[in-house]
């Protein structure tokens, strides 16, 4: 699985061995490297170096550590992206706006993709959380559920990359976000219309209509915009 690095730095060796081996399929999601000194021995590396680049790769969300000193490809590789993305956003921690701009961007394009991937049993769930969301008379509920429902369209359309960097802007602006739905919910005609801004998006989803579930999207994401504008402006006038 792994071969004695040569004409290359450590640390470039290392990973590469790594990928290689994850895109082979000799390693695959959940599986454990061999020990530390096993490796370290074959790679003609000292362990020292070897547990330094394991540790930048644990960092990036590709390997998991154990309390035993044990490591294992992560479970989740699929959405390895978001913890680097996420160090990368929170430098940048003062753009909020530029940050949601991204997230609608991306948002879209995941409702593109629902529409064209959704099953049967995708639309029931859809409708299933929008029944829970109008329903519920608890705030803090109707925030949870408003995010689920996003989650949920970002799992139908089954695009992992797109989805690591929508978590990590997530990650960023999260209790903003937060903020901001329960800012619309203050208001009732804020909160009739994401309602059915919700509404329609989930329609189009189920109904496989590419064009109009990217319209709904876009519509809602400028109105959530233009919530998170209000908010802090509000904020700043106190």
């Amino acid at each position: 699985m792994f071969r004695e690095i040569k004409d290359e730095r450590i640390a470039d060796g290392v990973i590469k061995q790594i990928i290689e081996n994850i895109q082979k399929g000799s390693l695959k999601p959940g599986d454990p490297l061999p020990s530390e000194r096993a490796m370290a021995e074959t790679m003609g590396v000292s362990v020292s170096s070897l547990r330094e680049v394991l540790r930048a790769l644990e960092l990036l969300g590709i390997i998991e550590t154990v309390q035993s000193g044990n490591n294992y490809v992560t479970e989740d590789l699929g959405n390895w992206l978001e913890k680097p993305l996420t160090l990368l956003f929170d430098l940048n921690h003062g753009y909020v706006r530029q940050t949601q701009q991204l997230r609608a961007a991306l948002e879209r394009e995941l409702a593109i993709l629902a529409a064209r991937k959704r099953t049967p049993l995708d639309a029931a769930e859809l409708w299933m959380i929008l029944d829970q969301m109008e329903m519920t008379e608890d705030s803090h509920e109707k925030v949870l559920l408003d995010q689920r429902l996003h989650r949920k369209i970002g799992e139908i359309a089954e695009n992992p990359m797109i989805n690591s960097i929508l978590l990590a802007a997530e990650n960023l602006i999260e209790k903003i976000m937060a903020g901001a739905r329960e800012f619309s919910l203050r208001d009732p005609d804020s909160a009739r219309m994401i309602e059915e801004e919700h509404h329609q998006l989930v329609v189009a989803i189920v109904s496989n209509n590419e064009s109009e579930a990217e319209r709904c999207m876009s519509a809602h994401m400028e109105a959530v915009e233009k919530l998170l504008g209000e908010m802090i402006a509000q904020k700043e006038r106190k």
